[in-house]
C-alpha cells in the first residue's frame, strides 16, 4: 500500500485555488449553497475525481481529498462530498453519462441509504422494493445531509439482494431541518414511491459498499480541514491574547496544550492518507477496514482538538458570534454519523478478524 504524504503539483494548484475562493467566506454565515455549488461545478471540483469518459479530468479520490478539505476549512455547507464525489459515482456504475450531468453541476443527487436503528450495519437494509407494473419503494431513511435533486435509495428486492433506485426529489416525501452545523438535512418516507431501478444484485451491493467507503473517507477530508481551520486560529489567538502583562501562549501549560492539539491533527492527517490508499485498493474487505479506522480516529481527533480550541479561548469560544464554535458543531455532527465513532471502531475490529 502507497502512502503519498506529498501533494502533486497540481493537487498543491488546486488547493491553493479552493483556499483562495473560501478565504472570503464567513463560516458563521450559512451562504448560498445553491450558489456555492455552482461555483464548484465552474471550476471543475465536481470532475475532478471523475474518469475522462464520465466528462471528469481523470483524478483520483486523493484529489476529491483536497477539495474537501479546504471546503472543510471553510465550513461550506453544499454537499460537494455527499452529492459531486459520493453520489456521482454510484452513478457512475450505473451510466457514465449519467456521473456527467454531475460533473458539469446540472444534477445534484444525494446517497440515501441510512435507516433508524442501522447504526452502520451497512447491509441491513429494511426499505422494500415491489415490481408492480413498475417499482414501488416502502420503507424509511434518515440521516440524510444536503440538497438535492434526485435521491439514490437502496430496498431489498423481492428475492433478497439489494437495489438502488432514484427517485426525482419532487416525488420524494422528504421531510427537511437544519442539523446543528447548519446543514440541510432530511428524512425520507417511502410509500408505494415510483422509482427507477439503477443497478441491482451483487453490481448494486459493490456500488454501495464503495460509496460507504468514499463517504467515510472523504467526510473525514472535510473534518480535517475544520481542524485544521480552528487550531490555526486557536494559536493565533494564544500569540496574541495577554494576560497578566504576558501572552497567554507563553504559559507553559497552554503550550503543551496547543502540542496536544498538533499530535492528534497530524495523527488525523496521517490515517486520511491510509483511507485514501485503501480507497485505491483492489481489496474491498480492506478498503472498508480502513474506510472504518479512518473515520473513527478522525472523529477522535476532531473532538478533542476542537474541543480543546473552545476551551482555550475561554467564555467566548461559546458564543454564536465567535467562529471556533461553529467549528466545534461540523466536529460533532460529522462524529455522530454512521452510527458514531464507537461503532466504526467495532466495524475495524469485525472486518480485522472476520
Amino acid at each position: 500500500m502507497e502512502l503519498n504524504f506529498l501533494p502533486t503539483e497540481e493537487q498543491a494548484m488546486l488547493r491553493e485555488s479552493v483556499r483562495r475562493w473560501a478565504a472570503c467566506r464567513d463560516v458563521r454565515e450559512t451562504g448560498d449553497a445553491e450558489a456555492d455549488w455552482a461555483y464548484g461545478a465552474e471550476q471543475g471540483w465536481l470532475m475532478a475525481g471523475l474518469p475522462e469518459e464520465a466528462g471528469g479530468l481523470g483524478g483520483s479520490d486523493a484529489d476529491s481529498a483536497v477539495i474537501a478539505e479546504e471546503l472543510g476549512r471553510a465550513l461550506v455547507r453544499a454537499g460537494f462530498v455527499e452529492s459531486g464525489m459520493v453520489a456521482a459515482h454510484v452513478l457512475l456504475a450505473a451510466s457514465p453519462e449519467r456521473a456527467e450531468e454531475v460533473a458539469i453541476g446540472g444534477a445534484l443527487p444525494i446517497l440515501a441509504h441510512d435507516e433508524p436503528g442501522m447504526r452502520a450495519r451497512y447491509l441491513d437494509v429494511s426499505t422494500c422494493a415491489v415490481d408492480d407494473g413498475g417499482w414501488k419503494l416502502t420503507g424509511r431513511k434518515s440521516a440524510i445531509v444536503g440538497s438535492a435533486s434526485s435521491v439514490i435509495v437502496s430496498a431489498r428486492l423481492p428475492d433478497g439482494a439489494i437495489g438502488l433506485f432514484e427517485i426525482p426529489a419532487d416525488d420524494a416525501a422528504l421531510r427537511t431541518y437544519e442539523t446543528i452545523d447548519g446543514r440541510a438535512g432530511g428524512e425520507l418516507s417511502l410509500d408505494a414511491t415510483p422509482a427507477e431501478l439503477l443497478l441491482s444484485g451483487a453490481t448494486a451491493e459493490a456500488a454501495l459498499r464503495e460509496a460507504i467507503d468514499r463517504a467515510l473517507v472523504l467526510e473525514s477530508a472535510e473534518a480535517l480541514g475544520a481542524m485544521e481551520a480552528a487550531f490555526d486560529m486557536t494559536r493565533e489567538y494564544l500569540m496574541t491574547r495577554k494576560q497578566y502583562g504576558q501572552l497567554i501562549g507563553d504559559f507553559q501549560a497552554l503550550r503543551h496544550r496547543i502540542a496536544d492539539m498538533f499530535i492528534e491533527l497530524e495523527q488525523a492527517r496521517s490515517i486520511l492518507q491510509v483511507g485514501l490508499a485503501g480507497l485505491a485498493s483492489s481489496d474491498a474487505g480492506e478498503r472498508a477496514r480502513l474506510a472504518a479506522a479512518t473515520r473513527a480516529r478522525v472523529a477522535q481527533a476532531g473532538v478533542f482538538v476542537c474541543g480543546q480550541a473552545i476551551q482555550l479561548h475561554g467564555g467566548i469560544g461559546v458564543t454564536d458570534e465567535y467562529p471556533v464554535g461553529h467549528f466545534f458543531k461540523r466536529i460533532v455532527a460529522f462524529a455522530n454519523r454512521h452510527g458514531g465513532e464507537a461503532r466504526q471502531v467495532e466495524r475495524f475490529a469485525e472486518l480485522s478478524y472476520s
